[in-house]
């Protein structure tokens, strides 16, 4: 039974304070399907009011009511200049927000308007009860005129403000008739200047993938209702939520009960994903013991640029030593050397040369021999994707790596070579590593089509991490981490809703793959502080110990790449951002507590 078929009387294992702590959290994205029991419960609170002898509080101050206020409130903050609003309301309980805010503003002096998709007496529930408050407060309600696009256009024209209330998260499938039609005249409006304010969810866009069928409402802002949604910061969120806005609506003061129901509490450690902040970063973070050294931090190596592709391990290996770890090697074709040591000196950097084993040209026992040294490697960048088992840069390569039974980051060729090996019919799974796959890299790995991948990312960085094991990055707008589930505190995949366009230039991913990997290294030597040498552990134990830092790292790894990213853009601008530029803006954010860290002088 999947916890989507789970019933009342179904236990699930504690969760510890820390994990129920993060499911009340602003950090904690729900599924839909726990949200739907944190909504009943709110429902049945003034149910039970009312059958209790009290009288029954008007639609406007009920849980629909506080919805509008704060969307009210929001929009006043937003734009405060504006005192003119046309609100589009659907045939749900979206739509009954959208005539109760209607309400509010017309009784606060503002000239408002509402087109409706569904007549009055069509309606059911809170909604018709809220179109009716509204119509009684003398709101302006027009009807949508269907397939007349100049009589949409008339309704329309001259507002400066538009709100989105027609479908919220009630729209299961592609929007159709009528539907896609306002929205498809909300987005033309948008694109002349017209601001757009959604609610709960932009019409269109799926509030658990960020997928969207069809069309979708493009909103300047959003707000969001109870909980955080998945869909509002990942796929194609970027292009349609705009800035995300969450008003609790009283949910703060019931949620420890609700997260405590045994249905919704298996919901949400089966689905439930953690939104990566910034003050999480700064949590796991802390400064280093003044007794450290750099054997105490870790030992990287990257592995590829095989001949005519140096560049990316270049990137890579700065950018492992820039993450903090102790000593970093790269192992790479012999004309790449000079490069390396003009670029970053603190990267040893040695040649391979591709010849056969035993030879003076035998790169493998190099290879091998540079492995053994290493708390963790790169593979991947520049590899090469060629099958034969005796070449060094490819498959030949490739294969040691895996040999060696290192912690490793697998990123680019390395890739592909899984794929391949896995199109062949050999699954390659392991906990100790992190692959990093774009959507193309992750459809092949999944053997099927990108635009399978982007139609759930979340489903997909699950699929990945349950064929391949270990962690997966699934890169992208609002890049997601899957994880073991139970190996870090909380939800097994995490969500970055940070990153920005700018970050479309060649070397991206080879960055976080070396920000990765020298987290890694550290992670995996003792933690981040290095106070005290590792305890000696059995070998579950020291497995365990090394999926969780592998999960840790790569966790933090796509957060500081992210941020550091959003940061170079706030000073430079979008285009031109290179990906060498992030290693400046990375040290102060793995650094959060530098300045109370030492005594100035």
């Amino acid at each position: 039974m999947t916890a989507h078929e789970s019933t009342s009387d179904q236990t699930c294992p504690p969760a510890s304070s820390a994990t129920m702590t993060l499911w009340r959290s602003v950090n904690c994205l729900w599924p839909l399907a726990a949200l739907r029991d944190l909504e009943h419960w709110m429902l049945a609170e003034e149910t039970v009011a009312a059958d209790s002898g009290q009288s029954e509080a008007p639609v406007e101050k009920r849980l629909m009511g506080r919805a509008a206020q704060s969307a009210f409130d929001l929009l006043r903050q937003r734009w405060p200049e504006t005192r003119r609003l046309c609100v589009l309301c659907g045939g749900g309980n979206n739509g009954g927000d959208g005539y109760l805010l209607a309400r509010l503003a017309l009784l606060a002096g503002f000239e408002v308007r509402v087109i409706a998709l569904t007549p009055e007496d069509a309606l059911t529930g809170d909604a018709q009860l809220a179109a009716i408050a509204a119509r009684e407060a003398g709101v302006e309600t027009l009807a949508w005129p269907k397939a007349d696009e100049e009589a949409a256009d008339a309704l329309l024209k001259g507002w400066s403000l538009l709100v989105d209330a027609l479908t919220g998260i009630g729209l299961r499938d592609a929007p159709r008739g009528s539907v896609v039609e306002a929205i498809e005249r909300i987005n033309h409006a948008h694109q002349h200047g017209v601001h757009v304010m959604a609610l709960d969810v932009p019409s269109g866009l799926n509030a658990a993938t960020g997928a969207v069928a069809g069309v979708a409402v493009e909103a300047d802002v959003t707000l969001t209702f109870l909980v955080d949604k998945p869909g509002l910061h990942t796929g194609r969120a970027e292009l349609h939520a705009g800035h995300v806005s969450l008003a609790r609506l009283g949910a703060a003061r019931v949620l420890p009960e609700v997260v405590a129901q045994s249905r919704t509490a298996a919901l949400l450690a089966e689905d439930a994903v953690q939104r990566l902040t910034p003050r999480w970063l700064e949590s796991e973070l802390v400064p280093r013991s003044p007794l450290a050294h750099k054997g105490d931090t870790g030992s990287a190596l990257v592995f590829g640029g095989g001949p005519g592709l140096g560049g990316s391990v270049l990137l890579a290996s700065e950018a492992a030593a820039r993450a903090g770890a102790g000593k970093v090697a790269l192992l790479t074709a012999p004309a790449h050397i000079s490069a390396s040591l003009t670029r970053c000196p603190e990267v040893m950097a040695r040649g391979l040369k591709s010849g056969p084993e035993g030879s003076s040209h035998d790169g493998f026992a190099v290879l091998e021999s540079q492995l053994a040294q290493a708390s963790v490697t790169l593979v991947g960048p520049g590899m090469g994707t060629e099958s034969l088992e005796s070449m060094l840069w490819g498959w030949g390569g490739m294969s040691r790596v895996l040999a060696a039974g290192q912690p490793l980051v697998v990123d680019a060729d390395g890739l592909s070579l899984l794929a391949w090996r896995a199109s062949e019919g050999e699954i390659i799974r392991r906990d100790d590593w992190v692959l990093t796959p774009h959507p193309g890299e992750a459809a092949r790995l999944l053997d099927c089509s990108v635009a399978d991948i982007e139609h759930d990312r979340i489903a997909a960085a699950r699929a990945l991490q349950q064929r391949f094991g270990g962690s997966v990055v699934l890169k992208g707008a609002g890049s997601l981490v899957a994880s073991p589930a139970g190996v870090l505190e909380g939800p097994a995949v995490a969500l970055c809703p940070y990153g920005n366009p700018g970050m479309a230039s060649g070397g991206m991913g080879d960055v976080l793959g070396g920000i990765i990997a020298g987290l890694a290294a550290q992670a995996l030597n003792g933690g981040f502080d290095a106070r005290q040498p590792r305890s000696s552990q059995d070998e579950a134990a020291q497995a365990r110990r090394v999926t969780r830092a592998m999960a840790q790292a790569a966790r933090l790894g796509v957060l500081v790449h992210a941020l550091a990213a959003d940061r170079a853009v706030q000073e430079r601008g979008e285009r031109g951002l290179l990906a060498g530029d992030l290693a400046s803006y990375m040290h102060l954010l793995l650094n959060p507590r530098a300045r109370d860290a030492h005594t100035s002088v």
